[in-house]
């Protein structure tokens, strides 16, 4: 009787912490993919290229702007234990920032949902990434280097395979007279992609305020970096001379990343760009492929291109003065 006693006593405590760490929240693994989904980089290249076409369906000013997203996991135990750090900028530019967040995901806890409480940034610019202060203002950050709007958390449901967030109607409201407006922020967030309307309309007469003039998101996808080598020759690969040139561990994402080389043999610039396309205007059966760009600066036509399957880990290509070689460096 006393071995059966002491048995119980070691397995009830077991059952019980079992029981307050996986059942208490019914949101807990939902909260736990959507943050896993939601960090990384984020590109709408693709969107841009298939706007760019003649046979496109919208109107000219329905194109979208070029968005890069940064969603940077931090740690900030004042704030949440699912927090980010967001920043993006426009039209390929680093240097046009347009956005800049503290984003918290919390579970709603009593009911099936995710929040995502949003904040603004005091002294925004020292948290830039190209900032020299970026990764002290991050280390430190606190609830008191933020703001926030009342009625403006962006609440999540698990949609099939997808996470779709929206604000409540009408909630996130600012400004003032005649310029009071109200936000319409509509998510979604799936393994690889993360798409986003953001406009504002009028809180007198609904009217439309800001934003992109339709309910057409921009479509951003997850991105992938790759590592990329890439020579110069003065006379051709197999003649080695003192004036070849070797850039090595150049970082380029597949969603129209870009790099920029020059080449000293004959002064120019050139540029390698990968990117990861879902073609829209063929069957599913083969339309979808990689390909790397090789292109001098300016110039109407690339100089080289190489194809692969979609996702490919390796991709490159040799000419007798040039050549590149780019790897996967996700997992």
């Amino acid at each position: 009787m006393k071995t059966t006693f002491a048995l119980i006593v070691l397995i009830a405590p077991l059952f019980l912490s079992y029981g307050k760490t996986n059942i208490s929240d019914p949101n807990i693994r939902d909260l736990q993919v959507l943050s896993n989904w939601f960090e990384g980089e984020f590109d709408n290249d693709e969107q841009l290229w298939v706007e760019a076409r003649s046979d496109w369906w919208g109107k000219p000013e329905e194109k979208h702007d070029r968005i890069h997203t940064i969603h940077k996991r931090i740690q900030a135990d004042s704030i949440g234990k699912y927090v980010f750090y967001i920043e993006e900028y426009i039209n390929d530019d680093p240097s046009n920032v347009g956005r800049q967040r503290i984003v918290s995901f919390e579970s709603l806890v009593n009911k099936p949902g995710i929040a995502m409480k949003l904040y603004f940034l005091k002294n925004a610019e020292k948290y830039r990434l190209n900032s020299d202060t970026h990764e002290q203002m991050i280390t430190n950050i606190s609830k008191e280097s933020l703001f926030g709007l009342d009625g403006c958390d962006v609440i999540f449901q698990r949609v099939g395979d997808q996470y779709h967030g929206s604000m409540v109607n009408k909630a996130c409201q600012f400004g003032k007279g005649d310029e009071k407006r109200y936000s319409v922020h509509d998510v979604t967030v799936s393994e690889t992609q993360y798409w986003r309307v953001d406009r504002t309309f009028l809180v007198s007469d609904d009217s439309f305020f800001k934003g992109h003039p339709n309910n057409d998101p921009h479509k951003m996808r997850k991105v992938n970096f790759y590592s990329c080598d890439v020579s110069f020759y003065e006379k051709a690969y197999y003649l080695p001379s003192e004036k070849d040139t070797n850039y090595k561990n150049l970082l380029v994402h597949d969603q129209g990343g870009i790099v920029y080389l020059e080449n000293p043999v004959d002064g120019k610039t050139y540029f390698i760009q990968l990117r990861n396309k879902q073609y829209p205007y063929y069957p599913l059966e083969d339309s979808d492929f990689f390909f790397l760009r090789f292109k001098e600066k300016n110039a109407k036509a690339s100089t080289a291109l190489a194809f692969a399957e979609p996702n490919a880990k390796k991709i490159g290509f040799q000419m007798n003065w040039a050549s590149a070689i780019c790897e996967c460096k996700n997992n």
